[in-house]
């Protein structure tokens, strides 16, 4: 079944992580014992499993390269999801079954292990170079993969920053209490397309970068991940109307609570899941004109978009 391969992935997504963490010891212990508290809250690890199937699709990375990549983009996912349940944001005390950062260490200790996890993610990525004094690799290969890896950093930073992730979670908070009529649903299309679908793209683009794979392809991967990423917001939209919160692991409600004006609020929860199917149908299609498509983690990545529509959490 799909739900216990992608378990199965998420354990030795886990592993790879757990080689990347900081030792909680020292003066700024407590601030390390923070942020790897919230990376080990849990999670689906959606991101660094784009990313892995991706590169093997495109015939795989050398030996080790990815795996910083892997750490470092759920770091940086994790980093917003602590700035996110902040009380000057959305104020969650619960996330993923457990109290939420700030919630567990205090408000200040939550902001600053969102900081340390942004920063010790390319602090983890920049590793990735130390592949380069791997036996094997002559001059010329060691230029091509340095290459990769400056272009995988690029899209790493540029997907984060205030032109990804960051603008669309500047957004977000500022339509918040706004009243339906000043809200456009092309404010929500950005939202959702900075906040949550700039690192689905950037995940799905760094495997295929680290593989070698051409700029077409790269770029059909990103609208790839764009699909994915509308299609898993707008999801996770109807389920915190719709959802369990003990399934969720975090309160429903909270869009209402925080008078945020939604994709379900404008077009409804029928139509929200329509555009959801048509969004991941669209992606679907895409990747069956890459090459790899057909291999294993090509099918994979088609069974794991198709799962997402239909999870319940």
């Amino acid at each position: 079944m799909i739900e216990d391969l992608i378990a199965e992935k998420a354990r030795y997504i886990d592993s790879v992580i757990d080689q990347y963490l900081p030792a909680e010891e020292g003066l700024a212990r407590n601030v390390i014992c923070a942020m790897n508290y919230s990376i080990h809250a849990g999670g689906k690890r959606l991101r660094p499993m784009l990313m892995m199937e991706s590169c093997e699709m495109f015939g795989g990375c050398v030996e080790g390269i990815i795996n910083p990549f892997m750490a470092a983009i759920e770091m940086i996912h994790t980093y917003s999801l602590c700035h996110d349940d902040l009380p000057a944001m959305d104020n969650d005390m619960y996330r993923r079954g457990k109290l939420s950062t700030f919630a567990k260490f205090g408000e200040a200790m939550g902001i600053l292990a969102g900081d340390g996890l942004l920063n010790y993610a390319f602090e983890t990525a920049m590793g990735s170079f130390d592949i380069l004094e791997q036996d094997g690799l002559d001059e010329i290969g060691s230029l091509e993969l340095s290459y990769r890896i400056m272009k995988a950093l690029r899209i790493l930073a540029d997907k984060a920053g205030i032109f990804g992730m960051i603008g669309g979670q500047v957004v977000d908070i500022e339509t918040e209490d706004k009243p339906a009529g000043e809200v456009t649903m092309d404010t929500i299309m950005y939202i959702h397309e900075h906040k949550t679908a700039a690192m689905i793209e950037s995940s799905m683009m760094i495997g295929a970068t680290l593989a070698g794979a051409a700029r077409e392809q790269i770029e059909t991967l990103e609208e790839v991940g764009s699909d994915v990423g509308l299609a898993f917001q707008i999801m996770d939209d109807i389920l915190d109307i719709t959802g369990d919160e003990d399934v969720l692991g975090k309160p429903t409600g909270s869009d209402e609570k925080n008078n945020k004006v939604t994709y379900v609020s404008m077009k409804g929860i029928d139509k929200a899941r329509e555009d959801v199917n048509r969004l991941s149908q669209n992606a679907v299609m895409r990747l069956q004109n890459l090459p790899g498509s057909n291999s294993k983690s090509g099918v994979f990545l088609k069974d794991l978009i198709e799962y997402l529509i239909t999870r319940s959490s």
